[in-house]
């Protein structure tokens, strides 16, 4: 018998950043219909491979990486039109053009340097022979950035502003003259207000123009409109209650309704469609979690069936929808299907039903035994309330505990903080729960996934709902017996981060916590962040300078002496949306104090670790510190362990 916590597994650090990549999006060509999807590398570099013929075929050369830096959180940084890849690489920002798999790529864009001009969420408009799409712009220092639409000639990269004067843009589609798009202005973020709009392009001397600019529908989330035909257009809005696909031509009701909401919570990247539209059929497809819905585009009483049956019956059981594309007969879509599959990019022929698998990210064979599976837990909480998470229960067939003994627990906690815990393959969990650690990743109140009702509980109460569903959460685990009371841990990352140090400071359950690029300043992030969040806080703290008191009252840092147990931090020397000083600062602090503590900045990671390197050391250092503080011996050797003070 070996005690939990101490157990020898397969899954590896190196097992964690292997090869197993994920499919980060995908897109179309508009003319060809040929699929395009990019994946992440171990080494961090994104990658766009297409699909044709029966080959995957590579497009990215290792010279380059494609991400766009709009909103800092990007998305959307390629399309495809007619054979050529248009994308946006990660150093200069810039747009490029290339020809071919082997082609070398070809600047579009001027270099304005540091990637002070950056690109996002374009397409081909071949009426005009021009491209659209989001541009950012950073050339004017100390003073935040200006979102446009723009329009750019592919030939010889001339653009020109097309729509300015809001503060954010996204959704930008045309057909013809028809150009759609989505805009909001602060303090709302995308899920809260924004505004769907139209305007006709006109070309006059030869310089594409707009007039007719008319605000459609606004006083809701308006997200991804998707032109049908240059005469309708579908878009999602989450007015009902949850997000639904409504109809133009009816906006008095979705077109079809569901109370339920995609695996992907919208707004905080460009792309990703929730539905789809095909032409060929008038039918619309909708991802909503564990369904996927086919409903006449001009009956939507009229639904046709779900696909997630037929995929069902052919072995494929997907918990989620995402990324919906459609061309001709054919669907295309990302699923996530359980613990042991990353993500799976599909393609469903809906002439003859048939299924094929483009992209499989799944756990090798060899770790499946190993693979804990959770279950979905609801939980009573504070204030009459209640909360979601995944439970995953230690498992390893290699090691049996002592009897009567239960495992410690690790709560982790998603960012956002409207963003959602999935259930999908996490080799960072199974790596704990493969060691005798349970993990329990929360949905706290405010997360994305449940409808606007639980997203907007939150509102006005971050720093308080969260540390309180976190209580509850593990209070409701332990006296169920499923974990050791006395061996409770807690991560999380940027506003996980946040909620990791707070419940740290305010509350007394957590023994130990690990905060990865957290905030412990709310006022200071006000003050230094991207211009994207730059007043995210006024819907979920309150509006400065009226609320002042609460940023300081729930601030980590205002009160570190409370801090019982140990904790440590982790943090990128490059991240613009944190900056590194929040988690310095405190480190300092509870250093000082003589808290059980570490640092590790590890240079050239941002908000959020893409190097192998980077990840493997914040998961050794977060593990080797927790066997310090709940006192058991790691069945493996650590390589460069940090520093750590006060044990």
């Amino acid at each position: 018998m070996t005690e939990y916590g101490a157990w020898k597994s397969p899954i590896t650090l190196e097992e964690v950043t292997s090869d197993s990549v994920k499919v980060s999006s995908a897109v179309l060509d508009d003319v060809t219909g040929q699929l395009f999807w990019d994946i992440q590398k171990p080494s961090g570099q994104f990658v766009v491979c297409s699909w044709s013929d029966g080959c995957v075929t590579e497009w990215t050369q290792k010279e380059y990486s494609v991400v766009s830096r709009v909103h800092e959180y990007g998305g959307g940084a390629y399309f495809a039109h007619d054979g050529i890849l248009y994308f946006v690489d990660k150093t200069d920002q810039r747009l490029y053009k290339q020809l071919s798999p082997s082609a070398i790529p070809e600047p579009i864009t001027e270099d304005v340097g540091n990637g002070k001009l950056r690109y996002a969420n374009g397409h081909l408009n071949p009426q005009f022979n021009r491209i659209i799409m989001v541009r950012e712009d950073h050339r004017i220092q100390d003073q935040l950035c200006t979102n446009t639409i723009v329009a750019i000639n592919p030939d010889n990269g001339e653009q020109h502003i097309l729509v300015e004067g809001a503060d954010f843009y996204k959704g930008v589609e045309s057909c013809g003259s028809r150009l759609i798009y989505v805009s909001w202005d602060m303090p709302n973020m995308p899920w809260d207000i924004t505004s769907l709009c139209e305007a006709t392009l006109v070309e006059v001397d030869g310089k594409l123009n707009v007039r007719d600019v008319v605000c459609l529908q606004t006083g809701h989330s308006y997200l991804q409109p998707q032109i049908t035909d240059c005469k309708e257009y579908l878009y999602l809005c989450d007015r009902a209650g949850f997000y639904n696909v409504w109809k133009s031509t009816n906006n008095d009701k979705p077109h079809y309704e569901v109370d339920l909401e995609s695996g992907f919570p919208y707004g905080w990247v460009f792309g990703m469609p929730g539905f789809a539209f095909c032409q060929k059929r008038q039918q619309v497809i909708i991802g909503a979690k564990s369904q996927l819905l086919l409903v006449d585009f001009n009956n939507p009483k009229n639904k046709i069936k779900d696909l997630a049956d037929i995929l069902k019956a052919k072995g494929y059981k997907f918990n989620v929808f995402a990324n919906v594309l459609c061309h001709e007969d054919k669907v295309y879509f990302i699923g996530e299907a359980d613990a042991a599959h990353l993500s799976t990019l599909i393609q469903l022929s809906l002439d003859d039903e048939s299924v094929l698998v483009l992209n499989d990210s799944s756990a090798p064979e060899n770790l499946l035994p190993y693979i804990s599976y959770p279950e979905q837990i609801k939980f009573p909480t504070t204030e009459g309330g209640k909360a979601f998470g995944f439970f995953y229960p230690p498992k390893n067939p290699d090691f049996v505990a002592p009897l009567g003994s239960k495992p410690p627990l690790l709560v982790r906690v998603h960012g956002g903080p409207t963003g959602m815990a999935v259930s999908s393959l996490d080799l960072k969990v199974q790596y704990f729960t493969s060691r005798g650690f349970a993990c329990f990743d929360i949905d706290y109140r405010g997360s994305s996934g449940y409808g606007r009702e639980f997203r907007e509980e939150l509102y006005g109460k971050w720093g308080i709902l969260d540390l309180d569903d976190c209580v509850c959460a593990t209070e409701f685990l332990v006296k169920k017996g499923l974990v050791d009371g006395k061996k409770l841990a807690i991560d999380g990352g940027s506003a996980g981060g946040f909620t990791t140090m707070a419940v740290m400071v305010y509350r007394d359950t957590f023994h130990a916590g690990v905060s990865y690029y957290g905030v412990s300043d709310l006022l200071g992030l006000t003050k230094f962040t991207h211009k994207f969040e730059a007043r995210y806080l006024d819907q979920v703290v309150g509006k400065l300078p009226e609320e002042e008191n609460r940023y300081v009252e729930r601030s980590p840092i205002t009160h570190p002496e409370r801090i019982k147990g140990a904790i440590g931090f982790l943090q990128g020397n490059e991240d613009f949306i944190v900056l590194p000083h929040q988690s310095k600062d405190m480190f300092e602090v509870v250093k000082a104090n003589k808290v059980p503590t570490y640092y590790i900045e590890f240079e050239g990671e941002a908000h959020g670790f893409k190097k192998a390197d980077s990840i493997q050391r914040s998961l050794s250092s977060e593990i080797l510190f927790y066997s310090k503080v709940f006192n058991f011996k790691l069945a493996d050797e650590i390589d460069n362990p940090p520093e750590y003070f006060n044990i």
